[in-house]
C-alpha cells in the first residue's frame, strides 16, 4: 500500500519535462565515489563539500545530464543507451524515465560480515537485493520511486555470549529467511532557489567518510523524514553555507532476545533472536541539523556541525519536531500529563566535522568526532574533554598515469567508536552504554541497524587500500581490520574476567577482531549497458564472538578462541536503459 501511494502522488504532478540529473544514491556502486572523485579531478564545483550527500548533481555541481549519459565524467558509451520512457507526451510535454536497475549480492561464509548496504542487514549465506524505478521532474518539482527489495538466507550461526543493552540492534533477524521491501531512495522534493523541501525516503550521509560516519550513513535503511535543504552552496559575505534539517520517524526491527547469556553451557551463549510480535512499529522520531560552512579565506576548508535529538514514541503533530529539539519544550497538547509524549526520554548527539580539499594535489583530508553526554560543568569538560567520544579520520589522495591514462587513487581510514578510557572509570563500569546507546531502551537505530558507523557500538576500523581506475574499470586491493564492540568486552563479559569481583581483569586476548584483503575488480559490458563489480574478501577471524574454542589445547600465552579462516563476496550489476 505504501509503495501504491507513493506511485500515485507521482502521477499526481501534472506536466513533466525532459529530466536532466536525478540525484545519484548514497551507496550507489561507482557512481556515488565517482561523482566526489570528480571533485578531486577538478572537474566539478569545489565549493561543495560532500559532506550532507545525497549532492544534487545538476544545482550542486552543475552537471546536467543523468549520470547514466554524462560520458564526460563518468566514460561510458551513451548511443548504447535507449531513450526508454513509461509514458511520452509530446503534446502535453509529459514524460516518465525508467532508472537504472540495480541488483546486489552478498555471501558471507562463516558470519555476517558488511555495511553501508542500506535495506541489506546483517546475514550469512547469500543475500541479494533489488532497486529501480522512475524519475521524473516538472519546472520546480522533482520526484523519485525507487523501492528495495531484499531476500537473505539468514544461516544459523552461533549465538554470543552477551548482547549489548539499551539498543535495537539484533546481530541476525530471527530465526527464518529474511525477506523485504522498503521504498527504498524515494522522494518528493520541490527546488525552490537555493532550498529544497519535500518527503523522502533516501539514505542520507553527514560527513566525509567513505566507510563509516557519526551520525548518519546509509547502514540502515532509508527512513522517511521531512527535508529542507540546501541544493547547492549559498554564497556570504564570510564564505558558502550548506545545510540540512530532517525530521522522521524510526522504525522497530521487529525482534527480541534475551541479553545475558544461558549458564551451563560451553562456549557460553545467550538465546536466539525471535519475532517480536509485541513489538511497536516505530520506536522513535527525532530531528536533526547539519550545517557546513566554508570561509571564504580559506579554500578548500569545510567546516561542519550536527545536532540529532532522539524522542521516545511518536509525534502527536508535526510541530513536535520542532517544540522537542529546538524550543526545549513539549507541544501545547502536552500539558495533559496523559499525553503519550508527556515527559519523554530525550536523547542528544552532536559532532563536529571537517574536510579539506587539495584539487590541485587531488586530495583530500577530513575528520569527525561525536559527543553523546553533555558535559556537567567547566570542570568536567577541562578534566575529561572526550568522556563518550568517538572519531573518524581519513584521506583519499589521487595520482593521474599520463602513459596509461588512468588514475591511481590511495585511500586510508580509521574509525574508534570505542569508549575513551574515562568512560571506564565511572563508580559502576557496568552503568556506561555506548556510543548510540544512551537515553533510550532502542539506541541510534532504525529497522536494527545502527544509522551511524556500520561498525556498531564500542567498535574500531582500521582500512587502507589502492585502487587503478580507467574510464569505469576499477582494480583495487584494501586491507581492512574491525575490532568489534570493546565496551562490551571490558564491561560485561563475565565469562573471561579473572575475579568476576573486578570487571576490569579480562582474559585480554580474547577481542573479537576481524581482518583480511580485499581484491575489487568492476567493469562494463554490453556495450556498457551493464556494469558489473564484485569483491572478493579473505578474511581472518580471531576469537569469534568473544569465546574460548570449545576443543582447544591451552598455549603459553592463551587459552585458544574460535579462530576461523573464511570468505565473503559481494557483487553488483547495474542495467541502463
Amino acid at each position: 500500500m505504501k509503495t501504491l501511494r507513493f506511485f500515485l502522488c507521482l502521477i499526481a504532478i501534472n506536466y513533466w519535462v525532459e529530466m536532466k540529473a536525478q540525484t545519484i544514491p548514497v551507496g550507489f556502486p561507482f557512481f556515488d565515489d565517482e561523482l566526489r572523485r570528480s571533485q578531486l579531478k577538478g572537474e566539478v564545483n569545489d565549493k561543495v563539500s560532500f559532506m550532507i550527500r545525497p549532492v544534487h548533481p545538476e544545482k550542486g555541481l552543475g552537471i546536467t545530464k543523468s549520470f547514466e549519459y554524462d560520458k564526460k565524467r563518468f566514460p561510458s558509451d551513451s548511443f548504447a543507451y535507449k531513450n526508454t520512457y513509461l509514458y511520452k507526451s509530446e503534446k502535453n510535454n509529459i514524460k516518465l524515465k525508467l532508472l537504472p536497475v540495480l541488483v546486489k549480492a552478498r555471501y558471507n561464509q562463516h558470519h555476517p560480515y558488511g555495511w553501508n548496504d542500506g535495506a541489506m542487514v546483517p546475514s550469512k549465506g547469500l543475500q541479494w537485493m533489488v532497486s529501480g524505478g522512475v524519475y521524473g521532474k516538472y519546472k520546480f518539482i522533482e520526484a523519485q520511486l525507487r523501492p528495495e527489495y531484499v531476500n537473505a538466507q539468514n544461516l544459523p550461526f552461533t549465538n554470543p555470549p552477551e548482547r549489548p543493552r539499551k539498543i535495537d540492534l539484533p546481530e541476525r533477524m530471527g530465526q527464518n529467511p529474511y525477506k523485504k521491501q522498503f521504498l527504498g531512495q524515494s522522494y518528493v522534493k520541490a527546488h525552490i532557489g537555493p532550498f529544497s523541501l519535500g518527503y523522502s525516503t533516501e539514505n542520507i550521509t553527514w560527513g566525509g567518510g567513505y566507510f563509516n560516519n557519526i551520525i548518519l550513513s546509509n547502514n540502515a535503511p532509508g527512513f522517511g523524514h521531512y527535508t529542507l535543504n540546501t541544493n547547492k552552496p549559498i554564497s556570504t559575505q564570510f564564505g558558502t553555507i550548506e545545510g540540512q534539517m530532517i525530521g522522521g520517524k524510526l522504525n522497530h526491527s521487529g525482534f527480541t532476545y534475551p541479553i545475558n547469556q544461558t549458564w551451563g553451557t560451553w562456549p557460553p551463549q545467550a538465546g536466539d533472536v525471535v519475532v517480536d510480535t509485541a513489538a511497536p512499529e516505530f520506536h522513535t522520531f527525532f530531528s536533526g541539523l547539519k550545517l557546513v560552512f566554508q570561509p571564504k579565506w580559506l579554500s578548500g576548508l569545510f567546516l561542519g556541525a550536527s545536532r540529532i535529538v532522539q524522542i521516545g514514541g511518536e509525534p502527536s503533530s508535526p510541530m513536535d519536531y520542532i517544540n522537542y529539539a529546538y524550543l526545549g519544550r513539549e507541544s501545547q497538547n502536552d500539558k495533559n500529563s496523559q499525553h503519550p509524549l508527556a515527559n519523554v526520554p530525550r536523547n542528544q548527539i552532536v559532532a563536529v566535522s571537517a574536510r579539506y580539499l587539495l584539487p590541485e594535489s587531488h586530495a583530500e583530508v577530513y575528520f569527525e568526532m561525536g559527543r553523546e553526554d553533555w558535559w556537567g560543568d567547566l570542570e568536567d569538560l577541562i578534566t575529561r574533554p572526550f568522556y563518550s567520544t568517538v572519531w573518524m579520520a581519513g584521506l583519499k589522495k589521487l595520482y593521474f598515469l599520463e602513459n596509461q591514462k588512468s588514475w591511481l587513487e590511495f585511500l586510508v581510514e580509521t574509525t574508534n567508536i570505542k569508549g575513551s578510557m574515562d568512560n571506564f572509570v565511572q563508580p559502576n563500569i557496568t552503568s556506561y552504554h555506548s556510543f548510540y546507546m544512551n537515553g533510550n531502551q532502542v539506541g541510534w537505530t532504525h529497522h536494527g541497524q545502527v544509522l551511524g558507523a556500520g561498525i556498531g557500538p564500542g567498535s574500531n576500523m582500521q582500512t587502507i587500500g589502492v585502487s587503478k581506475i580507467k574510464g569505469m574499470e576499477q582494480m583495487g586491493l584494501y586491507f581492512e581490520r574491525v575490532n568489534y564492540n570493546e565496551d562490551l568486552f571490558y564491561g560485561r563479559l563475565v565469562h573471561l574476567s579473572y575475579n568476576s569481583s573486578n570487571p576490569l581483569w579480562k582474559d585480554y586476548s580474547k577481542r573479537y577482531v576481524d581482518w583480511g584483503f580485499k581484491f575489487l575488480y568492476q567493469r562494463p559490458y554490453f556495450k556498457n549497458n551493464l556494469l558489473v563489480s564484485f569483491t572478493l574478501h579473505l578474511m581472518r577471524t580471531y576469537n569469534f564472538n568473544w569465546v574460548y574454542d570449545p576443543d582447544g589445547v591451552a598455549q603459553d600465552f592463551r587459552f585458544p578462541g574460535i579462530n576461523v579462516w573464511s570468505g565473503n563476496l559481494n557483487a553488483s550489476a547495474i542495467y541502463f536503459f
